[in-house]
């Protein structure tokens, strides 16, 4: 599986929308496409313009499609009956970074 999300700027007096593409209320302050794809289904890909509201919403999913794939890959270790101490460790150091807030 592969997922991402690119933001990136746009030049608004140019085909920008006068409202965020995925709440239709605020302004959008970046150009934004959203690409999922799970092995077995077709990827799921979505464009459009954002307000900063949507960029941390499209940050969070992304953040939660990747924790999904980090518990099968432990599940898949400690399937294998294989220590698994390591791999927590980077996950909690992953984590810790993805939920700071300076």
């Amino acid at each position: 599986m592969h997922n991402s999300v690119l933001f990136t700027t746009f030049d608004p007096l140019r085909d920008a929308p006068e409202l965020c593409s995925a709440c239709k209320v605020h302004p959008p302050i970046f150009h934004y496409e959203f690409c999922s794809q799970d092995e077995n289904e077709e990827p799921l890909s979505r464009k459009g313009f954002c307000c900063e509201v949507c960029a941390a919403r499209l940050l969070k999913a992304l953040e939660c499609e990747e924790s999904v794939e980090w518990a099968q890959e432990e599940a898949a270790l400690a399937a294998d009956n294989l220590d698994t101490t390591e791999f927590r460790e980077r996950l909690a150091s992953l984590r810790s970074v993805l939920t700071r807030s300076d």
